[in-house]
């Protein structure tokens, strides 16, 4: 079996790369997931008028990285994958 970091990838072929914006991306959605739970609790202030475009950038961003980029880098066989379903 390959090591997960020698798969290539045609959208990001640096696995450092892929690393550190998977981390960039993990990182901004706690953050943000943070700031949405708190403004939520807090009644002193009221983010939602920012809160709710960034989260709708963020999916976005998130979900393109991880059909685009994270998917394809998961290394699979066809033996693996029928032996798993037993």
């Amino acid at each position: 079996m390959s090591n997960p970091t020698e798969t290539p990838n045609v959208v990001v072929q640096n696995p450092s790369v892929r690393k550190i914006a998977g981390i960039i991306l993990g990182a901004v959605g706690i953050a943000l997931g943070t700031v949405v739970v708190v403004d939520g609790a807090a009644p002193a202030f009221d983010l939602t008028e920012y809160t709710g475009p960034i989260t709708a950038g963020y999916l976005y961003l998130s979900s393109l990285f991880g059909l685009a980029v994270t998917v394809p880098n998961v290394p699979t066989s066809g033996a693996t994958l029928r032996r798993d379903l037993r």
